[in-house]
Protein backbone atom coordinates (compact mmCIF):
# COMPACT_ATOMS: atom_id res chain seq x y z
CA UNK A 1 0.00 0.00 0.00
CA UNK A 2 2.68 2.32 0.94
CA UNK A 3 4.18 1.38 -2.37
CA UNK A 4 1.38 2.45 -4.52
CA UNK A 5 0.94 5.87 -2.37
CA UNK A 6 4.38 6.71 -3.46
CA UNK A 7 4.39 5.41 -6.90
CA UNK A 8 1.11 8.12 -7.11
CA UNK A 9 2.64 10.93 -5.48
CA UNK A 10 5.57 10.87 -7.33
CA UNK A 11 3.43 10.84 -11.03
CA UNK A 12 1.50 13.40 -8.90
CA UNK A 13 4.26 15.67 -7.76
CA UNK A 14 6.56 15.47 -11.38
CA UNK A 15 3.26 16.32 -13.45
CA UNK A 16 4.09 19.98 -14.18
CA UNK A 17 7.50 22.33 -14.45
CA UNK A 18 5.52 25.14 -13.09
CA UNK A 19 7.29 26.10 -9.62
CA UNK A 20 3.85 26.57 -8.16
CA UNK A 21 1.51 23.94 -9.61
CA UNK A 22 4.40 21.72 -7.98
CA UNK A 23 4.68 22.85 -4.76
CA UNK A 24 0.86 22.80 -4.09
CA UNK A 25 0.82 19.04 -5.99
CA UNK A 26 3.46 18.38 -3.68
CA UNK A 27 1.49 19.44 -0.77
CA UNK A 28 -1.87 17.31 -1.86
CA UNK A 29 0.46 14.99 -2.34
CA UNK A 30 0.48 14.66 1.83
CA UNK A 31 -2.38 16.46 3.02
CA UNK A 32 -4.36 14.47 3.85
CA UNK A 33 -2.91 11.03 3.29
CA UNK A 34 0.46 10.64 5.35
CA UNK A 35 0.03 14.27 7.36
CA UNK A 36 -2.46 16.55 8.75
CA UNK A 37 -0.46 19.39 7.45
CA UNK A 38 2.28 20.35 5.70
CA UNK A 39 4.59 22.96 4.19
CA UNK A 40 7.42 23.18 1.97
CA UNK A 41 9.83 25.74 2.41
CA UNK A 42 12.31 26.36 -0.65
CA UNK A 43 15.72 28.31 -0.14
CA UNK A 44 16.37 30.99 -3.26
CA UNK A 45 18.88 33.77 -3.63
CA UNK A 46 19.51 33.80 0.44
CA UNK A 47 15.76 34.39 1.25
CA UNK A 48 13.28 31.46 2.16
CA UNK A 49 9.94 30.75 0.61
CA UNK A 50 7.19 29.04 2.39
CA UNK A 51 3.74 27.31 1.44
CA UNK A 52 1.91 25.42 4.01
CA UNK A 53 -1.65 23.18 3.61
CA UNK A 54 -3.65 22.42 6.23
CA UNK A 55 -6.47 19.63 5.81
CA UNK A 56 -9.38 21.21 4.41
CA UNK A 57 -7.73 24.60 3.52
CA UNK A 58 -6.05 26.73 0.71
CA UNK A 59 -2.47 26.48 0.11
CA UNK A 60 -0.90 29.95 1.83
CA UNK A 61 2.50 31.33 1.34
CA UNK A 62 4.83 33.79 3.08
CA UNK A 63 9.05 34.71 2.68
CA UNK A 64 11.27 34.79 5.61
CA UNK A 65 14.56 34.57 6.69
CA UNK A 66 15.59 31.05 7.03
CA UNK A 67 15.55 29.95 10.85
CA UNK A 68 17.92 28.25 12.80
CA UNK A 69 15.64 25.33 12.73
CA UNK A 70 15.49 25.14 9.55
CA UNK A 71 18.92 25.97 8.50
CA UNK A 72 20.03 23.01 10.53
CA UNK A 73 17.95 20.76 8.64
CA UNK A 74 19.38 22.56 5.57
CA UNK A 75 23.11 21.65 7.39
CA UNK A 76 22.93 18.07 8.39
CA UNK A 77 20.55 16.91 5.76
CA UNK A 78 18.51 14.31 8.55
CA UNK A 79 15.19 14.47 9.88
CA UNK A 80 13.74 16.03 13.11
CA UNK A 81 10.63 14.99 14.83
CA UNK A 82 9.30 17.95 17.45
CA UNK A 83 6.22 16.96 20.12
CA UNK A 84 3.98 19.85 20.47
CA UNK A 85 2.20 19.43 23.75
CA UNK A 86 -1.14 21.25 24.98
CA UNK A 87 0.89 23.49 27.42
CA UNK A 88 2.94 24.77 24.43
CA UNK A 89 6.41 23.67 25.95
CA UNK A 90 7.83 23.34 22.65
CA UNK A 91 7.38 26.87 21.28
CA UNK A 92 10.48 27.59 20.81
CA UNK A 93 11.26 24.54 18.56
CA UNK A 94 7.85 24.88 16.43
CA UNK A 95 8.72 28.51 15.87
CA UNK A 96 12.14 27.67 14.26
CA UNK A 97 10.31 25.26 12.16
CA UNK A 98 7.35 27.12 11.34
CA UNK A 99 8.76 30.71 11.21
CA UNK A 100 5.69 32.21 9.93
CA UNK A 101 2.65 33.43 12.47
CA UNK A 102 -0.44 32.04 10.75
CA UNK A 103 1.37 28.65 9.35
CA UNK A 104 2.12 28.05 13.44
CA UNK A 105 -1.24 28.94 14.40
CA UNK A 106 -2.60 26.15 12.00
CA UNK A 107 -0.41 23.47 13.69
CA UNK A 108 -0.82 25.15 17.36
CA UNK A 109 -4.74 24.19 16.69
CA UNK A 110 -3.71 20.32 16.23
CA UNK A 111 -2.22 20.34 19.53
CA UNK A 112 -0.81 17.73 21.34
CA UNK A 113 0.91 17.24 18.03
CA UNK A 114 4.05 15.35 15.91
CA UNK A 115 6.20 17.82 13.89
CA UNK A 116 8.74 16.32 11.71
CA UNK A 117 10.56 18.15 9.25
CA UNK A 118 12.94 16.02 6.29
CA UNK A 119 15.13 17.84 3.82
CA UNK A 120 14.54 18.26 0.27
CA UNK A 121 18.02 17.14 -1.59
CA UNK A 122 18.59 17.11 -5.12
CA UNK A 123 21.67 16.98 -7.38
CA UNK A 124 23.91 16.78 -4.19
CA UNK A 125 22.99 20.09 -2.54
CA UNK A 126 19.90 20.64 -0.03
CA UNK A 127 17.96 23.69 -1.31
CA UNK A 128 15.02 22.76 1.17
CA UNK A 129 12.61 21.29 3.27
CA UNK A 130 9.72 19.80 3.92
CA UNK A 131 7.33 19.35 7.15
CA UNK A 132 4.75 17.88 8.25
CA UNK A 133 2.36 17.79 11.40
CA UNK A 134 -0.16 15.17 12.84
CA UNK A 135 -2.51 14.91 15.32
CA UNK A 136 -2.23 13.78 18.97
CA UNK A 137 -2.19 9.65 18.58
CA UNK A 138 -1.88 9.38 15.09
CA UNK A 139 2.40 10.46 15.46
CA UNK A 140 5.43 9.52 13.37
CA UNK A 141 6.94 6.05 13.85
CA UNK A 142 10.31 4.72 11.94
CA UNK A 143 8.18 3.31 8.53
CA UNK A 144 6.40 6.70 8.52
CA UNK A 145 9.92 9.00 8.84
CA UNK A 146 11.20 6.83 6.33
CA UNK A 147 7.85 6.93 3.84
CA UNK A 148 8.09 11.02 4.25
CA UNK A 149 11.93 10.84 3.62
CA UNK A 150 11.10 9.07 0.45
CA UNK A 151 8.33 11.08 -0.07
CA UNK A 152 10.79 13.99 0.36
CA UNK A 153 13.13 12.45 -2.56
CA UNK A 154 10.82 12.39 -5.01
CA UNK A 155 9.36 16.01 -4.26
CA UNK A 156 12.62 17.41 -4.30
CA UNK A 157 13.82 16.09 -7.51
CA UNK A 158 10.36 17.29 -8.83
CA UNK A 159 10.46 21.10 -7.33
CA UNK A 160 14.30 20.82 -8.65
CA UNK A 161 13.12 20.52 -11.99
CA UNK A 162 10.84 23.26 -11.58
CA UNK A 163 13.28 25.51 -10.57
CA UNK A 164 15.49 25.20 -13.05
CA UNK A 165 13.27 25.53 -15.74
CA UNK A 166 11.99 28.55 -14.03
CA UNK A 167 15.65 30.09 -13.67
CA UNK A 168 16.07 29.09 -17.00
CA UNK A 169 12.86 30.83 -18.46
CA UNK A 170 13.54 33.76 -16.51
CA UNK A 171 17.15 33.93 -17.78
CA UNK A 172 16.38 33.47 -21.57
CA UNK A 173 13.50 36.65 -20.89
CA UNK A 174 15.92 38.35 -19.59
CA UNK A 175 18.15 37.90 -21.91
CA UNK A 176 16.22 38.17 -24.76
CA UNK A 177 15.09 41.57 -24.19
CA UNK A 178 18.38 43.24 -23.50
CA UNK A 179 19.41 42.36 -27.07
CA UNK A 180 16.80 44.90 -28.64
CA UNK A 181 16.27 48.55 -27.38
CA UNK A 182 13.04 48.36 -25.30
CA UNK A 183 11.70 51.27 -27.60
CA UNK A 184 13.44 53.14 -31.08
CA UNK A 185 14.64 56.74 -30.73
CA UNK A 186 12.40 59.11 -31.88
CA UNK A 187 14.58 61.29 -34.16
CA UNK A 188 14.09 64.11 -37.01
CA UNK A 189 13.55 63.52 -40.42
CA UNK A 190 12.76 59.95 -40.03
CA UNK A 191 9.75 57.49 -38.54
CA UNK A 192 10.99 54.22 -37.47
CA UNK A 193 9.27 50.84 -36.56
CA UNK A 194 10.64 47.56 -36.07
CA UNK A 195 9.61 44.00 -35.30
CA UNK A 196 10.83 40.81 -33.68
CA UNK A 197 9.65 37.41 -33.29
CA UNK A 198 11.00 34.68 -31.60
CA UNK A 199 10.68 30.78 -33.37
CA UNK A 200 7.63 29.24 -32.51
CA UNK A 201 7.66 27.12 -29.92
CA UNK A 202 11.63 27.36 -29.86
CA UNK A 203 12.50 27.19 -25.38
CA UNK A 204 16.13 28.42 -26.73
CA UNK A 205 17.61 31.80 -27.47
CA UNK A 206 17.01 33.37 -30.51
CA UNK A 207 19.99 35.18 -31.74
CA UNK A 208 18.62 38.06 -33.81
CA UNK A 209 18.87 41.82 -33.09
CA UNK A 210 18.81 45.35 -33.95
CA UNK A 211 19.27 48.52 -32.93
CA UNK A 212 19.22 52.19 -33.75
CA UNK A 213 20.82 55.01 -31.53
CA UNK A 214 22.17 58.43 -32.52
CA UNK A 215 20.92 61.98 -32.11
CA UNK A 216 18.93 64.39 -35.10
CA UNK A 217 22.13 65.09 -37.12
CA UNK A 218 24.20 61.88 -37.02
CA UNK A 219 22.57 58.53 -36.57
CA UNK A 220 23.20 54.80 -36.75
CA UNK A 221 21.31 51.59 -37.38
CA UNK A 222 21.89 47.90 -37.53
CA UNK A 223 20.54 44.63 -37.61
CA UNK A 224 21.99 41.05 -37.35
CA UNK A 225 21.87 37.38 -36.96
CA UNK A 226 23.92 35.11 -34.96
CA UNK A 227 24.62 31.86 -35.84
CA UNK A 228 22.65 29.41 -33.99
CA UNK A 229 20.34 29.52 -30.25
CA UNK A 230 20.90 29.27 -26.91
CA UNK A 231 23.08 31.12 -23.98
CA UNK A 232 26.04 30.88 -26.15
CA UNK A 233 24.02 32.82 -29.02
CA UNK A 234 22.86 35.28 -27.01
CA UNK A 235 26.33 36.22 -25.67
CA UNK A 236 27.55 36.80 -29.24
CA UNK A 237 24.42 38.83 -29.63
CA UNK A 238 25.07 40.87 -27.20
CA UNK A 239 28.38 41.24 -27.92
CA UNK A 240 27.41 42.35 -31.27
CA UNK A 241 25.36 45.13 -30.35
CA UNK A 242 28.06 46.78 -28.57
CA UNK A 243 30.78 46.67 -30.25
CA UNK A 244 28.99 47.77 -33.37
CA UNK A 245 27.85 50.86 -30.73
CA UNK A 246 31.52 50.99 -29.57
CA UNK A 247 33.56 50.98 -32.70
CA UNK A 248 30.52 53.44 -34.30
CA UNK A 249 31.49 55.89 -31.52
CA UNK A 250 35.29 56.16 -32.80
CA UNK A 251 34.77 56.00 -36.64
CA UNK A 252 31.26 55.71 -38.03
CA UNK A 253 32.26 54.81 -41.53
CA UNK A 254 30.42 51.59 -42.45
CA UNK A 255 33.32 49.61 -43.51
CA UNK A 256 35.57 50.07 -40.18
CA UNK A 257 32.39 49.68 -37.46
CA UNK A 258 32.05 45.53 -39.48
CA UNK A 259 35.90 45.55 -39.38
CA UNK A 260 35.77 46.11 -35.86
CA UNK A 261 33.01 43.71 -35.40
CA UNK A 262 34.92 40.90 -37.19
CA UNK A 263 37.57 41.71 -35.63
CA UNK A 264 36.04 41.38 -32.14
CA UNK A 265 34.31 37.75 -33.23
CA UNK A 266 37.13 36.20 -34.78
CA UNK A 267 39.42 36.69 -31.57
CA UNK A 268 36.56 36.24 -29.07
CA UNK A 269 34.15 33.64 -29.58
CA UNK A 270 34.49 29.50 -31.30
CA UNK A 271 32.66 28.73 -34.58
CA UNK A 272 30.33 31.67 -34.29
CA UNK A 273 29.45 34.08 -36.89
CA UNK A 274 27.10 37.09 -37.48
CA UNK A 275 25.45 38.65 -40.57
CA UNK A 276 24.77 42.33 -40.43
CA UNK A 277 23.97 45.00 -42.03
CA UNK A 278 25.09 48.57 -40.71
CA UNK A 279 24.06 52.05 -41.76
CA UNK A 280 25.51 55.53 -40.94
CA UNK A 281 22.55 58.47 -41.83
CA UNK A 282 22.87 62.13 -42.04
CA UNK A 283 20.13 64.61 -42.91
CA UNK A 284 20.20 66.26 -46.31
CA UNK A 285 18.39 68.37 -47.39
CA UNK A 286 15.93 66.68 -49.87
CA UNK A 287 16.12 63.43 -47.09
CA UNK A 288 18.83 60.98 -45.83
CA UNK A 289 21.99 59.82 -47.24
CA UNK A 290 22.73 56.29 -45.43
CA UNK A 291 25.92 54.89 -45.55
CA UNK A 292 25.91 51.20 -45.84
CA UNK A 293 27.65 48.04 -45.72
CA UNK A 294 27.23 43.89 -45.19
CA UNK A 295 28.54 41.09 -43.73
CA UNK A 296 27.01 38.54 -45.44
CA UNK A 297 23.50 39.53 -45.22
CA UNK A 298 20.44 39.96 -47.19
CA UNK A 299 20.33 43.26 -48.89
CA UNK A 300 18.35 45.60 -47.74
CA UNK A 301 15.43 46.62 -49.56
CA UNK A 302 14.51 50.36 -51.05
CA UNK A 303 10.58 51.08 -50.79
CA UNK A 304 9.31 54.07 -52.91
CA UNK A 305 6.18 55.66 -52.81
CA UNK A 306 5.32 54.27 -56.20
CA UNK A 307 5.84 50.91 -54.78
CA UNK A 308 8.97 50.08 -56.63
CA UNK A 309 11.21 47.82 -54.46
CA UNK A 310 15.05 47.90 -55.39
CA UNK A 311 17.90 45.89 -53.20
CA UNK A 312 20.77 47.42 -52.26
CA UNK A 313 24.10 46.35 -54.28
CA UNK A 314 25.93 46.13 -50.67
CA UNK A 315 27.54 42.94 -50.27
CA UNK A 316 30.46 41.81 -47.70
CA UNK A 317 32.11 37.90 -45.98
CA UNK A 318 29.66 36.82 -42.77
CA UNK A 319 31.93 38.54 -39.50
CA UNK A 320 33.67 35.80 -37.96
CA UNK A 321 34.94 33.69 -40.10
CA UNK A 322 38.44 34.75 -41.34
CA UNK A 323 40.57 37.41 -39.95
CA UNK A 324 41.08 40.77 -41.81
CA UNK A 325 38.09 41.17 -44.36
CA UNK A 326 37.25 44.38 -46.36
CA UNK A 327 33.69 45.40 -46.39
CA UNK A 328 32.82 47.51 -49.06
CA UNK A 329 30.20 50.60 -48.52
CA UNK A 330 27.64 51.85 -50.50
CA UNK A 331 25.41 55.34 -50.45
CA UNK A 332 21.70 55.47 -50.75
CA UNK A 333 20.33 59.12 -50.83
CA UNK A 334 16.46 58.50 -49.14
CA UNK A 335 14.19 60.69 -50.64
CA UNK A 336 10.80 62.02 -48.59
CA UNK A 337 8.75 58.97 -48.42
CA UNK A 338 11.52 56.42 -49.48
CA UNK A 339 11.41 53.42 -47.06
CA UNK A 340 14.86 51.15 -46.41
CA UNK A 341 13.77 47.43 -45.29
CA UNK A 342 16.17 45.49 -43.39
CA UNK A 343 15.29 42.10 -42.63
CA UNK A 344 16.77 38.50 -41.33
CA UNK A 345 16.34 35.60 -43.41
CA UNK A 346 13.48 34.47 -40.69
CA UNK A 347 11.11 36.61 -42.93
CA UNK A 348 12.56 34.79 -46.35
CA UNK A 349 12.59 31.81 -45.71
CA UNK A 350 9.61 31.92 -43.73
CA UNK A 351 7.71 28.61 -45.17
CA UNK A 352 10.00 28.84 -48.42
CA UNK A 353 12.41 26.38 -49.77
CA UNK A 354 13.82 28.83 -52.17
CA UNK A 355 15.29 32.35 -50.60
CA UNK A 356 14.62 33.74 -53.85
CA UNK A 357 11.03 32.86 -53.67
CA UNK A 358 10.88 34.26 -50.32
CA UNK A 359 12.09 37.48 -51.36
CA UNK A 360 9.75 38.03 -54.05
CA UNK A 361 7.05 37.41 -51.63
CA UNK A 362 8.61 39.62 -49.39
CA UNK A 363 8.83 42.71 -52.20
CA UNK A 364 5.26 42.06 -53.06
CA UNK A 365 4.21 42.37 -49.75
CA UNK A 366 6.50 45.32 -49.70
CA UNK A 367 4.65 47.21 -52.96
CA UNK A 368 1.15 46.81 -51.07
CA UNK A 369 2.13 49.22 -47.98
CA UNK A 370 4.28 51.70 -49.92
CA UNK A 371 2.26 54.54 -48.83
CA UNK A 372 0.84 52.83 -45.31
CA UNK A 373 2.73 53.77 -42.03
CA UNK A 374 5.94 51.83 -41.37
CA UNK A 375 4.51 50.55 -38.09
CA UNK A 376 1.64 48.77 -40.65
CA UNK A 377 4.39 48.02 -42.88
CA UNK A 378 6.31 46.25 -40.66
CA UNK A 379 3.16 44.73 -38.80
CA UNK A 380 2.17 43.26 -42.05
CA UNK A 381 5.39 41.21 -42.71
CA UNK A 382 5.15 39.81 -39.02
CA UNK A 383 1.47 38.62 -39.95
CA UNK A 384 2.82 37.54 -43.65
CA UNK A 385 5.60 34.83 -41.94
CA UNK A 386 3.26 33.83 -39.20
CA UNK A 387 0.32 32.88 -41.69
CA UNK A 388 2.93 31.22 -43.80
CA UNK A 389 4.29 29.31 -41.03
CA UNK A 390 1.82 29.08 -38.22
CA UNK A 391 3.50 26.69 -35.45
CA UNK A 392 6.05 25.98 -37.87
CA UNK A 393 8.23 28.64 -37.48
CA UNK A 394 11.42 27.55 -37.90
CA UNK A 395 13.60 30.36 -37.23
CA UNK A 396 13.55 33.97 -35.40
CA UNK A 397 12.67 37.12 -37.49
CA UNK A 398 13.23 40.73 -37.06
CA UNK A 399 12.71 43.60 -39.62
CA UNK A 400 13.03 47.16 -39.70
CA UNK A 401 12.20 49.95 -41.52
CA UNK A 402 13.69 53.73 -41.72
CA UNK A 403 11.26 56.25 -43.73
CA UNK A 404 12.62 59.77 -45.17
CA UNK A 405 9.82 62.41 -43.92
Amino acid sequence: MRAAYLVEAGRAVSGSLNLVHTIRRSLAACVPELADWAQLMIVSRGEATYTSLLDGGVPVSARHATPPGQSRLLVTGRPELLHVALDNAAADGLRALVPDDAMRDQVSALRPADVLGVPLTARGSTFGTLTLARRAGAGFDIEDIELAEELAVRIALAVDAARRYTERSHVASVLQNSLRPPELPKLRGVDLAARYRPAAGDAEIGGDFYDVWGRDDSWSFTLGDVSGKGVEAAVVTGQARHTVRGASAVAPAPAAVLGALNAMLTGTTSGRYVTAVYGHVTPTATGLRVELASAGHPPPLLLRPDGSVTPIAVRGMAAGLVEDVAYEPATVELAAGETLVLYTDGVTEAGERSVRRGTKRLVALLSQYAEAHVEALVEAVEIAVVEGTGAAQRDDLAVLACRAT
